[in-house]
């Protein structure tokens, strides 16, 4: 299996778990979806090296230091993000 696969599964593995209880199973996978579809777009093109923190932190920690690194460095793709996560997110 590919690295990057292997990150992606690992990651969504963490996902699931946290946000288990306030997304139903429609919005998580198109939220999701979208979400890593552009978030490891923008890493593997801009940025090589972070990823690894997919190894040492748990999901709601990541998430956090995503967001921030996103929006402080890198806004367009986490405007992407956002647009992604609106309109799948009310839309199913």
């Amino acid at each position: 299996m590919a690295s990057w696969v292997f990150e992606l599964l690992l990651v969504l593995y963490y996902y699931y778990y946290y946000y288990y209880y306030y997304y139903d199973y429609y919005c998580y996978y198109y939220y999701y979806y979208y979400y890593y579809n552009y978030y490891y777009y923008c890493h593997y093109y801009y940025y090589d090296d972070w990823h690894y923190y997919y190894y040492y932190y748990y999901y709601y920690y990541y998430y956090y230091y995503y967001y921030y690194y996103y929006q402080y460095y890198y806004y367009e793709c986490h405007t992407y993000y956002t647009y992604y996560y609106y309109y799948y997110y009310y839309y199913y």
